[in-house]
């Protein structure tokens, strides 16, 4: 439903953008209207007017000319930034159309893990199910347990997970595979190339937001099947319980049996969110740069436990070293 919910508020905020142009292009006519209408009698004054008049007007009408000219220009600006906006607006109500119709089969899917917010370059999605492989990914495609994400160089997944309270964005030349859940209440994802970065909302904030996406669109979640009051109502219950805990696994990479290392981040039960990048570039080497929040860090293979914190970046090797810096400079790839 978050996914629903971020639509309506994008949808709000352009119609929102819409109007204030429309204005500013209602203004714009009447100073065009103003400008022409003085254009006009500068031209009388230039035919009839005395000797005086029309020396004035002759001073007045460069003026004038560049004035209706960069009015022109704003109006067309304006027009073609109202035009952009319509674009996107409709683009948006044909994600609501496929979303609602994704419903059914997003609540159905065996093993729900997420659902992949947007898509872009080449992905490919390797379904558990059948070793179907999805050469097109696209967006508000749901993801399942077993479910294997495979990005080329010019390719990123935004995923919503941890029932909408996260966001897991898969960058270029990586590989994420959708673990089997230890337990029911958290999600579980396995690096084993590339990067990605993490952000996991604060829970209070989250439950709050929530709180006021179903009261603002509450007419509108009924027109999604099944969607009654009495539904709407329990949704709300389930938020003051739908805490998750997200896991990250790093495994070493052996002949024969993984050994895996596991990054928990129990942010989601604290009254701080969580925001870090995992980078996986050279086999057991990995590099953890938390931005917000701290994030645990357990080796397995050791047995031992670090905790990574806020403005720090952990250069790890995999059941033998670990080190500490601080970020001097982390490249923000997932905003590009």
């Amino acid at each position: 439903m978050i996914a629903f919910f971020e639509l309506q508020e994008l949808k709000s905020k352009i119609e929102e953008k819409i109007l204030q142009i429309n204005l500013q292009i209602d203004q714009n006519e009447r100073k065009i209207r103003q400008i022409n209408e003085l254009l006009a009698k500068i031209q009388r004054a230039m035919i009839e007017g005395d000797e005086r008049q029309r020396m004035e007007a002759r001073q007045a009408k460069p003026h004038a000319e560049e004035a209706l000219k960069t009015a022109k220009t704003t109006q067309k600006k304006l027009k073609e930034q109202k035009m952009k906006l319509e674009w996107q607006k409709t683009q948006i109500e044909q994600k609501e159309i496929k979303l609602r119709e994704l419903y059914s089969k997003i609540t159905s899917a065996p093993n729900p893990a997420g659902l992949i917010k947007e898509c872009s370059g080449n992905v490919k999605i390797i379904k558990l199910q059948g070793n179907k492989l999805e050469d097109v990914c696209s967006s508000y495609m749901p993801i399942s347990v077993g479910d294997e994400i495979i990005t080329s160089s010019d390719g990123q997944v935004v995923l919503k997970i941890l029932g909408g309270q996260g966001n897991i964005t898969v960058g270029p030349n990586s590989n994420v595979l959708i673990k089997e859940k230890k337990s029911a209440d958290e999600d579980n994802f396995e690096v084993a190339q590339g990067k990605v970065y993490i952000k996991v909302e604060k829970t209070g904030e989250n439950s709050k937001k929530i709180n006021e996406y179903i009261q603002k669109y509450k007419e509108d979640l009924k027109t999604i099947k099944e969607w009654t009051d009495e539904k709407i109502e329990e949704l709300k219950k389930e938020i003051q319980k739908s805490i998750k805990k997200l896991r990250i696994e790093l495994c070493k990479i052996t002949v024969g049996r993984p050994n895996c290392s596991k990054v928990p981040t129990d942010a989601v039960t604290t009254p701080r969110g969580t925001e870090f990048v995992v980078e996986r570039e050279d086999g057991n080497i990995i590099k953890i740069s938390v931005i917000e929040g701290e994030v645990e860090f357990t080796d397995n293979i050791i047995n031992k436990s670090y905790l990574i914190p806020e403005g720090y970046e952990a250069i790890i090797n995999l059941g033998e070293t670990i080190t500490m810096r601080k970020i001097e400079n982390l490249e923000r790839w997932w905003e590009k």
